[in-house]
């Protein structure tokens, strides 16, 4: 609703529509004239005049909405809300500072392994 309600959808048809032109007219021409013709506004492709329609006719609305002296409700509804902290909570679990790490000792002599400097080479 926020997209709609923002004018964002134009915006996205809009670069469709704009993307598909400089695909159509650099089959033609270099990059840089697609481009070009696709910005310079002579040479508006079909979606793109639906568009512009469509925006066109959309302001047309909202002005005469304003026009009527409708008033824009959010529908938002405010309440009061009651908070009871007589309540018995549950303990929240705090950190364990004191736990212990191991519940064993690491073997002695180290293990020796594949990457250790003290193994021997085969």
């Amino acid at each position: 609703m926020l997209v709609l309600s923002l004018g964002l959808h134009w915006a996205f048809l809009q670069t469709v529509a704009w993307t598909g032109m400089i695909v159509t007219y650099s089959r033609d021409a270099s990059f840089k004239e697609a481009v070009t013709k696709t910005f310079d506004g002579e040479h508006p492709c079909p979606f793109c005049k639906v568009i512009k329609k469509g925006r066109a006719e959309e302001k047309k609305q909202e002005q005469q909405q304003a026009k009527t002296g409708s008033k824009l409700d959010p529908g938002l509804v405010w309440q009061t809300v009651t908070i009871h902290f007589d309540r018995a909570h549950d303990p929240i679990a705090g950190l364990h500072f004191f736990a212990v790490s191991r519940a064993y000792e690491p073997p002695k002599p180290r293990p020796r392994g594949v990457l250790d400097g003290n193994s021997a080479r085969v």
